[in-house]
């Protein structure tokens, strides 16, 4: 588990939305269909749109306005949903749910890490000793954001709140029966849905990775340009591998369910 600790100074102050004054709205984004149906079966006064279209649902859950859609796979669809969400609706706070890959090896089909950090693992010089990160460079007189996003403190502490008060689920997967576990960790993207070992190897080198996926640093890159809170729950599907279909159409549904069942949880302490 990963710990992390509260600045005094930042744990209890409001955040600044510098672009907007946001409503009462929290935007919780999926990448597949698979990912929201709990949400969207939870909503009350459902009503499905279409927003330049894209469809999405803005209902309620446990009383909170809430927009739910799909981004689409990759980072291009994920910056491009979120931007578009963020502007439409001015949320209060953005919520990614759904699945990756197991990079960390102790985790199980079905356990839950809400992202302390998030990197983009493909960003940067691929030669021949492997990958070179460097860092980005913004829109803004190019200014150099680093590779590595983080949700406040205090959406933090809101998780590990709900975290505390969450009913663990069991989960049945690859022949075993157990109770999900959900605790913090690293989840890194890319535009890459399967990579080799030697790559599976730097991201627990370098990141400390627990999951891989392919849309949650770009929603948190986004998130954090643009001044939203946010956070990302992942639940871990197969095992990080070169070629997952098989393994992903097996146990992405279990996955997806397990995520979506704690984000409906967290979204009553946002």
């Amino acid at each position: 588990m990963l710990v992390f600790t509260l600045c005094p100074s930042l744990a209890g102050a409001e955040e600044r939305y510098p672009h907007y004054q946001p409503t009462d709205t929290i935007v919780v984004l999926g990448a597949v269909p698979q990912e929201i149906p709990v949400l969207t079966d939870a909503m009350t006064d459902a009503e499905k749109k279409s927003l330049w279209g894209i469809p999405y649902w803005e209902g309620e859950l446990h009383g909170k306005p809430v927009v739910v859609a799909i981004t689409g796979i990759g980072k291009t669809f994920t910056g491009m949903t979120t931007t578009l969400f963020i502007k439409e609706f001015k949320p209060r706070a953005v919520l990614m749910t759904g699945t990756g890959a197991r990079v960390n090896q102790d985790l199980r089909t079905g356990d839950v890490i809400v992202a302390t950090h998030t990197h983009e693992h493909d960003y940067g010089s691929l030669t021949s000793e492997g990958m070179t990160y460097r860092p980005m460079n913004g829109p803004i007189d190019g200014n150099e954001v680093k590779n590595a996003f983080s949700p406040s403190d205090r959406m933090l502490e809101k998780a590990k709140q709900a975290m505390a008060t969450y009913e663990r689920r069991e989960v049945e997967a690859n022949g075993s029966t157990y109770t999900n576990r959900v605790d913090f960790g690293v989840v890194v993207s890319s535009d890459l849905f399967g990579v080799t070992e030697r790559r599976l190897t730097l991201l627990r080198d370098r990141f400390d990775a627990d999951i891989m996926e392919m849309e949650s640093a770009p929603l948190g890159h986004v998130s954090e340009a643009l001044g939203v809170p946010y956070l990302i729950v992942r639940s871990g599907s197969n095992l990080a591998q070169e070629e997952p279909n098989d393994d992903y159409l097996r146990l992405g549904p279990i996955a997806a369910r397990q995520a979506a069942y704690f984000s409906l949880h967290l979204i009553r302490h946002l």
